[in-house]
């Protein structure tokens, strides 16, 4: 169980810096335009056949490196997008990190998700990790 508290702990604190990725995207990143290239449904639930509800857009976009793709998870209905729209994308690449915002997605959702799984996992793991220390003294 205290491998639980570990995890947790990697949950919260990749949730805390995907909180702050559209606040360093707009400091440090770079903005263009880019175009809806495709309209993606919703694969739905992990280890569902359900089809889920929601779409989010494929948006192509030019960088001083070459064109990028980008795939976005940020899935709405009804879809503001439409195929061939033009839209702002901000983006920040360094090294191997690609961080890319779409006008309107701030609030990304994974945050919150990840933020609800750190806090179960944490909870479930440190009394066992806090036991086994109160046992070596």
């Amino acid at each position: 169980f205290s491998v639980l508290a570990f995890i947790g702990t990697y949950c919260l604190i990749l949730a805390y810096d995907r909180s702050k990725m559209p606040d360093r995207v707009k400091k440090r990143g770079q903005k263009t335009e880019g175009t809806v290239i495709e309209i993606r449904r919703n694969p739905g639930p992990l280890f569902s056949s359900q089809e889920g509800e929601g779409y989010a857009p494929v948006v192509e976009f030019e960088t001083p490196w070459g064109n990028h793709r980008h795939f976005s998870i940020y899935y709405q209905t009804p879809s503001p997008y439409q195929v061939g729209q033009k839209l702002q994308v901000g983006y920040y690449f360094y090294k191997s990190i690609r961080e890319v915002l779409l006008d309107g997605e701030e609030n990304q959702p994974t945050s919150h998700v990840l933020y609800i799984w750190g806090i179960c996992l944490c909870l479930l793991g440190y009394p066992f990790v806090f036991i086994k220390l109160l046992d070596l003294f």
